[in-house]
């Protein structure tokens, strides 16, 4: 292109005759060699371009052609945009995220169905094969498959054991699918719990003998997996315990352990002491200590300011287990009291051998009258003989009893220690025109009087009683003021961000339009307008209206259309009339001619003197 503006830039001229017209001797030669470098030139400067960047020559031939060419802006111009309009739209995705892991593939399909049809625009992950959904609409997804009633447990747990025959199963078999099964509903149940996320169950139950004390106990061992930025609780962790045990047989709590998902124990035996402490020991003591401390706070808030005072409180707590059983006898001093009395009293009497012999065999004994009294029964008249009395007499006491069974109660406060801290007063604002001296104190501190009665107060919050050994301190200080908080920096906002990846989008574009789409422009513009030059210069040549020399002094412009093009090889005809070139004018006149002619076609002036100087 440099090469072809250099020779078009050259003053070349011919000389002209009477009729001003360019002389062409010989038009035909000259088109035909206008003709050849225009035809040679075009490929060489508009495909150049091309060429360097490995175009094959199909695609050269087609990139020629007019209509191609007239298009070819446009095409490039659009696939640019197609290109960065990609790029943004891949910068600028919405991230997904799973929606429910671990799903079942048929729970999965429908879950899939429903939000499809809610308009949440689900997708199954190609790599993992999850269902996902936008992340801003992940907790509105996961409340509308809940009130849909997804996701439906499968046959797992024990409702896979229905369709399972035992006819070809051993029993080794049998009671490792019930124990698998057994596994699978306690995991189900403990999902129940709101910040489980996933749990696993392994139970280790082995054969229990027919004697009682030769049975081994079961044992269990839980891992959960909480949902993030949960945390299982203590007591969730002890209603786990539980429930476990309670849906064994012969498992007692102390035999199921319990581990989350990064390997920390989150179970404790009911008789390991941490310290000398055991859990629930330790956790009454801090709740203690927090009641002793609001208590402080309550009653100090309202001298000071509310955030004027700070206090800790350290108990010591006896949880020292006691039980006596005391039996006493006869409090008060009654003496002994008759309980029961018995008396007995056998007596036995002989009668004389009296009467006919013989008939005491035939007639019955008479009935006896004998009493208490001893003697002859007055009435009967007859005469004993030979009688035996005997007596006994038994009798028991008792005496008052009293029996106490006492256990005393653990955790009772054995000692109090207070530290409480108060907040100096602020120096109160000087008075309208009274200068502020830079060295005064910034505080106001406490009278021993006020901290006298702080004390006071706190003595009797917390109940302090000197024959324990309590102690309670209250001191003054100057508090130093918070630190301010530090603020995310601006160019670390998500505003910010989304701005500057937006706005190094932009400038890429402008960059690659500059660099790589300007240039193949320009190049494809220039080829084009030269081609056009070549032809017009033909057509003038073959017209007769230009010579070569002529054209190559014509300077096509960027952008000029072919019309102006024409109108620049059209003849300009000589202002010099004839009547001027006379030859009988004065020398006045031939000087003004000739500055005329200079300053009008200064190049045909050159060419002329130039073949003067050849001819001379």
């Amino acid at each position: 292109m440099a090469t072809a503006t250099a020779t078009m830039n050259t003053s070349m001229m011919t000389v002209p005759d009477n009729s001003g017209a360019v002389a062409a001797p010989n038009n035909s030669t000259a088109l035909a060699t206008t003709s050849g470098s225009a035809g040679a030139a075009a490929p060489a400067t508009g495909l150049s371009t091309w060429q360097t960047v490995g175009m094959s020559e199909t695609l050269r031939q087609v990139i020629n052609q007019p209509s191609v060419r007239r298009v070819l802006p446009l095409i490039v111009m659009l696939i640019v945009l197609v290109m960065f309009a990609l790029t943004y739209a891949w910068m600028s995705a919405t991230p997904y995220r799973p929606v429910m892991p671990g799903l079942q593939e048929a729970d999965q399909q429908a879950a899939y169905e429903s939000l499809k049809t809610a308009d949440f625009k689900p997708k199954i992950d190609p790599a993992t094969g999850q269902l996902t959904v936008p992340s801003d609409r992940f907790h509105e997804a996961r409340i509308f498959l809940a009130s849909q009633g997804l996701p439906k447990a499968g046959a797992t747990g024990l409702d896979g054991l229905k369709d399972q025959s035992s006819m070809t199963t051993s029993q080794f078999m049998e009671q490792v699918k019930v124990n698998a099964a057994m596994e699978q509903e306690l995991a189900r149940s403990i999902m129940q719990i709101g910040s489980v996320q996933s749990a696993r169950v392994h139970l280790a139950t082995p054969k229990q003998s027919v004697f009682v004390r030769d049975r081994t106990p079961p044992k269990a061992s839980v891992v959960l997996a909480p949902y993030p930025g949960r945390a299982v609780s203590a007591s969730q962790v002890q209603a786990i315990v539980h429930l476990v045990s309670s849906s064994v047989p012969y498992l007692t709590p102390d035999h199921v352990t319990v581990v989350d998902n990064v390997g920390k124990l989150m179970t404790e035996s009911a008789t390991e002491q941490k310290l000398g402490l055991t859990s629930a020991q330790e956790q009454h003591k801090q709740q203690m200590e927090e009641v002793y401390r609001n208590r402080i706070l309550q009653i100090l808030t309202p001298m000071v300011g509310e955030a004027n005072v700070r206090s800790q409180v350290n108990l010591s707590l006896d949880f020292t287990q006691t039980e006596s059983t005391t039996e006493d006898f006869d409090n008060r001093d009654k003496g002994p009291r008759t309980r029961s009395e018995v008396l007995a009293e056998d007596r036995a009497a002989l009668r004389s051998a009296e009467g006919i012999p013989g008939s005491l065999a035939n007639t019955p004994p008479p009935t006896p009258t004998t009493s208490n009294a001893t003697g002859v029964d007055a009435n009967k008249g007859q005469s004993e003989s030979n009688s035996t009395l005997s007596s006994r007499s038994t009798r028991n006491f008792e005496l008052d009893r009293t029996v106490r069974h006492v256990r005393n109660a653990s955790g009772g406060v054995m000692k109090v220690s207070v530290a409480v801290i108060v907040n100096e007063r602020p120096v109160p604002p000087p008075a309208e025109g009274v200068a502020v001296d830079p060295n005064a104190p910034k505080s106001v501190p406490y009278t021993p009087q006020e901290l006298e009665q702080m004390q006071q107060v706190v003595r009797g919050v917390v109940g302090f009683d000197s024959a324990r050994g309590d102690n309670v301190t209250v001191v003054p200080a100057r508090f130093e003021a918070p630190a301010p908080l530090e603020s995310m920096p601006w160019y670390l906002e998500n505003t910010v961000q989304s701005s500057l990846s937006s706005a190094l989008i932009a400038i890429s574009f402008i960059v690659f339009m500059m660099i790589v789409v300007r240039p193949i422009m320009r190049s494809i513009t220039a080829a084009k307008a030269q081609a056009d030059e070549e032809k017009a210069k033909a057509a003038a040549m073959a017209d007769g209206e230009l010579s070569a020399e002529d054209m190559r002094m014509i300077q096509i412009g960027e952008g000029e259309s072919l019309e102006e093009i024409k109108a620049k090889l059209k003849p300009k005809k000589s202002s010099i009339s004839i009547d001027m070139l006379d030859t009988a004018n004065t020398y006045d006149d031939k000087v003004a001619l000739i500055r005329m002619l200079v300053a009008e076609d200064s190049g045909r002036v050159a060419n002329v003197l130039k073949g003067m100087i050849k001819v001379s």
